[in-house]
């Protein structure tokens, strides 16, 4: 099998895929990166030996080397550089949310649809070891059917406003920019998500964050379970365990983190999370999920297969997020948007 090419546009997280290239069996490889920094464009060349670089990402879409593109701008683009790529004839994974309204939901499903090409809405809390864990213990029937799943995006963000000010300035909505991690995650365990009830305020932590930075999301489900979604950026200090909890009750047990109480067995089970032995912390932020995600994508290719988180997945986290926001502004309970 020849080797895929990798296009990268957006160097912040997508900086990490260029650890691809350090394996010379890599099935996939970065041949060209687009970003309007100068500076992340001569470290990708000059530290990764990346040949082609540029500040324009219509150059980057139209070289023929790439077969799959990777959207890592800001999250008010994902719209934009997605649906350049696939109309160029790109496979695309684009980092979450996949975008933040509606029409772009539609236009990113009808391109897929159209053009038969790959999309995989990454959302790294699918690789994050105690959520594989977790995963894992739903899919040995060791929980049961859900009855109420419970998880919260919990996180002290200004540091990272700090050393990306676009947040604070676009502003990011950390509803989609954080949140999807977590309404992704209950969809996973649970389905389709059908009605939400949700509140929201600005803690004023954040130094010049003009919009919500907390939010409590009430969910029913479509198979009639309950749920909630906590998405805190104002954690001031939060200990560690806040972030990426995941409580789960179902009809056969109990899963509370690693610990995991099964009906009729005394003795609880810690869940086993340890990462495999060769997986490194190559660098800081989500690049090792992501880089999983680049792996996988090669597989969904060449075995020409649907790849998860689809695009219609992303979709209907976006949607969530959406009927979250009408909520918080009519104070009524919304319907989410499924028929993708």
């Amino acid at each position: 099998m020849s080797t895929l090419g990798l296009g990268i546009i957006g160097l912040g997280v997508g900086k990490g895929a260029l650890l691809l290239n350090q394996k010379s069996d890599s099935p996939i490889k970065v041949c060209g990166v687009a970003d309007k920094d100068p500076a992340l464009l001569q470290l990708a060349h000059e530290d990764y030996g990346i040949e082609f670089v540029t500040e324009d990402y219509h150059e980057l879409l139209s070289r023929s080397e790439i077969d799959v593109v990777g959207v890592f701008t800001p999250d008010h683009l994902h719209a934009e550089h997605a649906a350049a790529a696939l109309e160029a004839g790109k496979h695309v994974l684009c980092t979450k949310p996949m975008v933040t309204t509606m029409a772009d939901c539609e236009r990113l499903v009808h391109l897929v649809d159209r053009t038969g090409l790959k999309f995989v809405a990454a959302m790294t809390w699918r690789h994050l070891p105690k959520i594989v864990a977790a995963r894992r213990a739903f899919d040995e029937g060791k929980l049961g059917k859900v009855t109420l799943i419970d998880t919260g995006y919990v996180h002290d963000i200004r540091r990272v406003c700090e050393i990306t000010p676009w947040r604070v300035t676009a502003p990011q909505d950390f509803l989609f920019g954080g949140g999807a991690h977590a309404i992704d995650c209950v969809r996973w365990f649970a389905g389709n998500i059908d009605t939400v009830h949700a509140f929201a305020l600005n803690s004023g932590v954040i130094p010049g964050y003009p919009i919500e930075d907390t939010w409590i999301l009430n969910l029913k489900f479509t198979n009639g379970a309950v749920g909630r979604v906590s998405v805190i950026c104002s954690a001031v200090n939060s200990p560690p365990d806040a972030h990426q909890r995941l409580v789960i009750y179902g009809t056969k047990g109990t899963l509370t983190g690693l610990d995991l109480g099964m009906d009729g067995v005394p003795e609880h089970e810690t869940l086993n999370a340890e990462p495999p032995a060769n997986k490194e912390r190559l660098i800081e932020g989500h690049a090792n999920e992501l880089l999983l995600y680049f792996h996988k994508m090669v597989d969904w290719i060449v075995g020409d297969k649907e790849p998860t988180p689809s695009v219609r997945d992303g979709a209907r986290v976006v949607a969530v997020a959406l009927a979250a926001q009408e909520s918080v502004s009519t104070g009524q309970t919304v319907k989410v948007r499924n028929d993708f």
